[in-house]
Parts: structure tokens; C-alpha cells; sequence
């Protein structure tokens, strides 16, 4: 059985850190761990659009959306993506990983069925930090997936705090709006990023311990060493 897992955060929130170590914790206790995001996605749309009606190309080789619409339209293809992945019957996890600016409306664009047995990490960082660590990204060789976004869309479109909705009220909200039945968890990602890994070892153990309960989980797992 794989098990859905949301990672989301703004770009430069620290969202993929987690998501790389959740998946390496997977591997470790012989778990299948699988990613998916809705970045190809939106690329493939971006090259499509020849007229640069939707979509306008940035610095770095980024693009810009301009038609929020696509937005949508990208989680939706998403969740066909994932539900492909459903006949798989190794045990393990899937990441889904996307940032929007008002995740109750991002996540209303999935059905129920999908949602309600899924995980959720939210890693939050303030706006300026984001774009910072955006730029140091795509000056380091040694960084994958350093997709640029540009300080326009950062400042015009992720510009809205969720850390309310998905902290104070995630459990409440979630589960009675979005149907999202197993946790809920929020991170506030001040640059400390051995806490990160912390929360990340603590979320993974408790996932695997409810999900797979008669697989062992090693102790190196939950080490550094």
C-alpha cells in the first residue's frame, strides 16, 4: 500500500529538504518511496503556450504564471497521476509535493476519496528568507530541482500566510472541510535545519509505526550517524 504524504510549503520554504529526507528514511526501512509534483506539470504547460497567453518565461529558465486557472488545472492532473500509482503493492509512500498561496482553496481541487487518507507536513518560512534561500539555490551547483520563481510571483502571489489555517486550525479545518482523516503537521523552518531533519525522523516514525506495523523500523534510522 503506498501512502499519500503532502509536502507543502512556499518555494524556499524548505519543502524539498523534507521531502528528501523523508524519502531517504523510507528507503532505509526497505519501504518504496516515491515522489510526485506538479512542477513538470506546470513546465510542460509553460512550454505549450507558445503565445505566452498563460504563462511568461522568467530569469534562469523559470516561468511566471499569469493565468492562475492553470493552477488548478495542474492538481488536478496531479491527482491522476498519483491514482495511477494505486495498483502498486509494495508498501511504502508517495510525496506530493506543490506550493499555492490558499491551500483551503488548493486542496478543494482534490476529491475526497483522494484526501482523507492522506498525511499532511506543511513547512513554513517567512517571504524574505524564501526568496534568499531561491537565489542561493540556483548559485550552488550542488542543489537539485533548484527551479527558479521569480520575485514577482513570490511577492504577488506567495505572498499570503497559511501558517493560521494550516497550524492553529489545520486539524479542525482539514478534517471537517477537507475530509483529511490521518496528521497534520506544521513546521516553522527558521534556518535551523537539524530541527528540521528532527521533526521530518519524528513524523516518518510515528507514519510507518500506523501504516506498517509489523515492519521493524531500524535505528539507523533515526540517527545521523
Amino acid at each position: 500500500m503506498l501512502v499519500k504524504v503532502f509536502v507543502l510549503g512556499r518555494p524556499g520554504s524548505g519543502k524539498t529538504t523534507a521531502i528528501h529526507h523523508l524519502l531517504k528514511l523510507a528507503r532505509q526501512s526497505n519501504f518504496t518511496a516515491l515522489h510526485m509534483d506538479d512542477y513538470r506539470i506546470l513546465h510542460r504547460m509553460s512550454q505549450e503556450d507558445t503565445r505566452h497567453i498563460r504563462f511568461r518565461t522568467t530569469a534562469y529558465g523559470g516561468f511566471d504564471v499569469l493565468d492562475l486557472s492553470v493552477f488548478d488545472t495542474a492538481l488536478h492532473i496531479l491527482e491522476q497521476q498519483v491514482q495511477a500509482l494505486a495498483n502498486l503493492e509494495q508498501d511504502g509512500i508517495v510525496t506530493i509535493e506543490f506550493a499555492r498561496n490558499d491551500y483551503w482553496q488548493a486542496l478543494q481541487q482534490f476529491s475526497a476519496g483522494f484526501l482523507q487518507d492522506a498525511y499532511v507536513f506543511f513547512v513554513d518560512a517567512d517571504l524574505d528568507t524564501c526568496i534568499d534561500r531561491i537565489y542561493q539555490r540556483i548559485e550552488s551547483s550542488e542543489v537539485t530541482n533548484n527551479h527558479f520563481v521569480s520575485d514577482y510571483i513570490m511577492r504577488t502571489y506567495y505572498d499570503h500566510d497559511n501558517w493560521l489555517y494550516m497550524c492553529s486550525h489545520m486539524n479542525a479545518h482539514l478534517r471537517s472541510e477537507q475530509q483529511i482523516y490521518k496528521e497534520v503537521r506544521a513546521f516553522r523552518n527558521a534556518g535551523n535545519l537539524q530541527a528540521l531533519l528532527d521533526i521530518i525522523e519524528d513524523f516518518a516514525k510515528q507514519l510507518f509505526q500506523r501504516e506498517f506495523q509489523q515492519t521493524i523500523i531500524p535505528q539507523k534510522v533515526l540517527t545521523h550517524a
